[in-house]
């Protein structure tokens, strides 16, 4: 059914949708609220199903009944490439405000390998008919490889990275979200730029089980292309909307692999066994609505696990988020709130761990930093550093939050600070308390510090505390011998009658974090 015109109309509508997303509601790079995600999930949904229904009206009911088939398809399994995108930006550490241009020129770069990879099948097709029956055994095959199979993702192993790292010559300068910078005289491949190049292997990778499957329900080349781009064009907005959510579709893998397993069974049967278009629809649905269902059902009977170590590089099992880990903290249980307490506070303490190792070298200042008591302490030996996650919040999730945990009593914030805060401390045995403070702004719309981070970062680790006996000295210590300049020429004001200072340290991936050095009132040990 794919004439010329039809083919050109429909292209040159997918490039005005593209434009229209990225240089009007998307000119600006900022985090992708859920409501803002579930907005355009609508949009790009109703857009594909109206195109359904047009197919349906103009080129008949088989046509309409293939192209919502193989949309089904390709949209259930592009589940499994959100979970892989999400991996994929935690192993990068890429900035949530970068998130959706970065799959902007993924998905565009899907588009061109999927459409050649497409034209590749319809030629092989036309010309070697039993290579169907390969593609049917390939997806019995990677059906059954589904069943029980880990996410994971290793993009120090992917080949094309690592010739890119090889050969493009790259800047370890922070570029914000250029993916190309200009310095001396030459044009430099950014960080971010391999972030694309790692995206667009992985979705080549899973393009390979997709577009055979698609082919098991209908040969028509415009059909296979359509449906694939509608489901793609959509995939920006699934990510943020399903990113938070992807734990409790624990069942959603086996259904997918069910899919996969019945449309190459299929594929290899059509000789004998005819399968309408309609049933092949019923069944794919009925599938997949049945993994979806059990998912929720056993995802109320018990609680989302977390993994507790968050170790770099992790597979993040649970493929949890950091608002995931803020929202838990409203959770009725407590064995949830302890749960993602613990996850931020390690969290905290890794963004601040590249630059506390540097400054802790200095026996002077390393003496300066308050201890936890030994009994909480895994090594009795060497009791960890006393250190507190600051999380900035809306001011609507403050209070959620504060109602959960029994409400605290509000810190004591002197008036001229843009700030409300609250303390609040879990204990696991063996372990060292996970301290959080919980701040929001008095003024959103105003000036002030957390007001200025929640409307550039939204809710996140605003900052992290370190207590010292004396700020005063470690703030020299960490001026004179470590040329790091703090926020504020001298020692100030902070909640509860503390002093305190503000430095810009560096983690791991060089990206900057507000560590505050935090002397307590009344502090021992000063001289």
């Amino acid at each position: 059914m794919g004439t010329l015109p039809l083919w050109l109309g429909f292209n040159a509508a997918v490039a005005i949708l593209l434009l229209l997303d990225l240089g009007l509601f998307h000119r600006r790079s900022h985090v992708v609220s859920l409501r803002e995600a579930a907005l355009e999930s609508a949009v790009w949904v109703s857009l594909s199903c109206a195109f359904g229904l047009w197919i349906f009206h103009a080129h008949g009911r088989a046509s309409g009944l293939e192209f919502f088939t193989g949309y089904v398809i390709e949209k259930s399994l592009s589940v499994d490439n959100v979970f892989i995108f999400l991996l994929i930006f935690q192993f990068f550490r890429v900035d949530p405000r970068y998130q959706h241009r970065m799959l902007f020129w993924g998905v565009l770069g899907a588009l061109v390998l999927r459409g050649l990879m497409i034209g590749v099948g319809v030629v092989l097709i036309d010309q070697f008919a039993w290579i169907l029956y390969l593609f049917g055994a390939f997806l019995v095959y990677s059906g059954f490889k589904m069943f029980g199979a880990k996410h994971s993702v290793h993009p120090e192993k992917n080949p094309v990275m690592r010739w890119a790292q090889n050969f493009l010559p790259l800047s370890t300068a922070d570029a914000g979200e250029r993916l190309f910078v200009r310095e001396g005289g030459r044009w430099l491949a950014t960080r971010l730029f391999l972030v694309i190049v790692v995206l667009e292997t992985t979705d080549l990778v899973f393009a390979v089980d997709s577009i055979p499957a698609i082919f098991g329900v209908t040969r028509d080349p415009f059909l296979v292309y359509t449906s694939n781009v509608c489901a793609i064009l959509g995939l920006r907005a699934f990510y943020f909307l399903l990113a938070g959510i992807l734990p409790y579709f624990m069942y959603l893998d086996e259904g997918l692999a069910i899919v996969l397993i019945f449309i190459g069974g299929k594929m290899l049967g059509e000789h004998w066994i005819h399968i309408s278009t309609e049933v092949s629809l019923g069944i794919v649905g009925g599938v997949i609505a049945i993994a979806v269902g059990l998912s929720m059902m056993s995802a109320k009977k018990r609680p989302v696990k977390t993994d507790n170590s968050l170790q770099e590089g992790s597979n993040m099992k649970t493929a949890a988020t950091l608002a995931d880990f803020i929202r838990l903290l409203t959770d009725p249980r407590p064995d949830q709130r302890t749960s993602a307490a613990y996850e931020l506070a390690q969290l905290g303490r890794e963004r601040s761990a590249a630059s506390l190792d540097i400054w802790t070298g200095d026996e002077e200042f390393r003496g300066l930093i308050v201890r936890e008591e030994s009994d909480h302490s895994r090594d009795r030996q060497k009791p960890a550093f006393k250190m507190t996650t600051g999380i900035a919040v809306s001011p609507e999730m403050f209070q959620e939050i504060r109602k959960a945990n029994q409400s605290p009593a509000l810190a004591d914030v002197p008036p001229d600070q843009d700030a409300l805060e609250f303390e609040l401390e879990f204990d696991k045995e063996s372990l060292p308390p996970a301290r959080l403070d919980i701040l929001t702004t008095k003024a959103p719309a105003g000036s002030g510090a957390i007001a200025r981070y929640l409307e550039k970062l939204g809710e996140g680790i605003q900052q992290v505390e370190i207590d010292v006996t004396n700020v005063d000295r470690a703030t020299e210590i960490l001026r004179a011998r470590f040329k790091q300049e703090p926020i504020y020429p001298a020692t100030r004001a902070g909640a509860n009658g503390t002093r305190v200072n503000f430095f810009l340290a560096t983690d791991a991936s060089q990206k900057k974090v507000l560590v505050e050095l935090v002397e307590q009132a009344n502090q021992e040990g000063r001289p």
